[in-house]
């Protein structure tokens, strides 16, 4: 399942590092959600649930000029420990193999910039 993980630099840094994080909170297309949105197509939920850990994510930055950092994360259906209305928690760690790409937000903006997964560590120090 797709998730989307709002988190700081730091926590970025980190998560590079030990190849693995445990992690609050994922915004996932839970039960509730996908009935929530029923008139929406796979990639229309897939935008919603970017765009709210995007705004999250803006939240969470150490700096008004630094983006806001999402990361993409495919997670195992056995990680799951509890779902939420558009966000589930997990039983496990999450590992740096799961992670599928980064994506940026912006203030203003509607979409978010991606970057492959293998242009994160190379990326990370402009995005402070």
């Amino acid at each position: 399942m797709r998730t989307y993980l709002a988190l700081s630099h730091s926590q970025l840094e980190g998560f590079i590092s030990a190849l693995s994080m445990q992690v609050e909170t994922l915004f996932a297309p839970t039960s509730d959600f996908l009935i929530d949105n029923d008139d929406c197509d796979s990639e229309e939920l897939e935008y919603l649930l970017s765009i709210a850990a995007g705004a999250k994510a803006l939240e969470l930055r150490e700096s008004k000029l630094a983006p806001g950092l999402v990361l993409a994360i495919e997670i195992d259906y056995n990680q799951v420990d509890q779902e939420g209305a558009d966000s589930l928690t997990l039983n496990s760690p999450v590992r740096w193999d799961q992670v599928q790409c980064a994506l940026l937000a912006y203030d203003d903006e509607d979409e978010l910039t991606w970057f492959a997964t293998q242009e994160i560590a190379d990326e990370l120090a402009s995005w402070k």
